[in-house]
């Protein structure tokens, strides 16, 4: 078997450094569509959206997969617009959890319920089965609410809000009146 070199050492190095940014270039890419698209739905919010982009952290490797992701941002963009706190964990965020959760375990009727709500919530466009999950909230309706505002509150995170932010006049090079220029 041959020798490995520090040459080889430094093209494995160089490898994976390149598969993380071209992840996290994905990952960027995909926080900034959702920064457009929301600007376009909420056109008088602008600002606030352009300014975005530090909430739009990844928090789970699940959020590598595009539709999570995209939920993630989406959510937390709709709570910014409507002056909802963005600290409570996400639906995405808690299907990420429950992923987490059902391979260690099974889960509770109350938790299958609530990964069913979540993941409703989160991905309407990629449905978990056939059948809704309407016998879980008829027999676990108020076990799952509850349980849902807590999961919500144990995933918060706590700097995930939009504080201190400063603007020079400029957005994408272009000269705009944001209500942060000189703030």
């Amino acid at each position: 078997m041959p020798e490995t070199t520090n040459n080889d050492r430094v093209l494995d190095l160089w490898l994976d450094v390149t598969r993380a940014l071209k992840g996290v270039s994905r990952q960027i890419e995909w926080a900034e569509d959702e920064i457009q698209q929301a600007m376009e739905r909420h056109p008088s919010e602008r600002d606030v959206l352009y300014h975005s982009f530090p909430l739009l952290n990844p928090t789970h490797k699940l959020m590598a997969t595009e539709f999570v992701y995209r939920s993630h941002c989406r959510e937390i963009l709709e709570r910014l617009v409507t002056g909802a706190d963005t600290r409570p964990g996400t639906a995405a965020e808690v299907c990420c959890l429950c992923c987490d959760m059902s391979l260690r375990a099974p889960l509770s009727s109350p938790a299958a319920g609530l990964y069913l709500r979540m993941w409703t919530a989160a991905f309407p466009d990629h449905p978990m089965f056939a059948e809704p999950s309407q016998h879980h909230e008829a027999l676990e309706g108020s076990t799952i609410d509850d349980l849902e505002r807590t999961v919500r509150r144990k995933l918060s995170v706590k700097d995930r809000t939009l504080t201190d932010v400063t603007c020079t006049g400029e957005h994408n090079g272009e000269i705009v009146q944001c209500k942060y220029a000189g703030a």
